[in-house]
């Protein structure tokens, strides 16, 4: 018997020393499942909803990767489609212009053989109607300038010219015609504007 025990048997008590990093013989996996065995039940409580908390997380990740890879494949299915159609109506919007292409070829070659240039100018003018006609038939329409108020949104002050009061900023003469495709200008229109001084 130790001097320690001698001194607590005479005190009336035992003290029983429960360290077990102390002990060289004792066993960790009885420390272990000892400890396990007296944790408090709000731990344990704690833990399970822990686990919980986990799982349902790790399923919402799993859920949001599947979420991803489907917008990913359907993104790639939109950009596969819009590809095509847009080659669809580029082939749609140039095969009219094909012909104007022919038709252009026969006047030039009309007019390397040294035809008549009356018959010249009739065919000059038959490709420019319809060349106006396909551009009418997508939607570019002229601007309409001549007498109209300088607007640099649709115009492009390319002169001025001196005029009286009462024609001050008005167009005097459309050098090169402006194009809109609805409400978008293609391009400005050129135009002389009068300036008052």
């Amino acid at each position: 018997m130790s001097q320690d025990d001698n001194d607590n048997s005479k005190r009336g008590f035992k003290v029983n020393d429960h360290r077990w990093w102390l002990d060289e013989n004792a066993d960790l996996d009885e420390v272990a499942d000892a400890a396990k065995a007296s944790r408090p039940t709000y731990i344990e409580e704690l833990e399970a909803q822990l686990e919980e908390k986990n799982r349902t997380l790790q399923e919402f990740i799993q859920a949001h990767k599947s979420s991803v890879s489907e917008m990913d494949q359907v993104r790639g299915r939109l950009e596969k489609e819009l590809t095509k159609r847009v080659e669809i109506e580029k082939a749609n919007l140039i095969g009219p212009f094909i012909d104007l292409l022919d038709n252009l070829t026969r006047l030039h070659q009309a007019c390397e053989s040294g035809s008549n240039p009356e018959d010249v100018g009739d065919g000059m003018g038959l490709v420019l109607k319809q060349l106006q006609e396909q551009l009418k038939k997508i939607g570019i329409e002229p601007i309409s300038v001549q007498g109209q108020r300088f607007d640099p949104v649709t115009m492009e002050a390319l002169m001025t010219a001196e005029v009286g009061k009462d024609k001050d900023g008005l167009v005097i003469e459309e050098i090169r015609p402006g194009y809109k495709l609805g409400d978008k200008i293609v391009r400005p229109a050129g135009v002389r504007v009068g300036v008052c001084k």
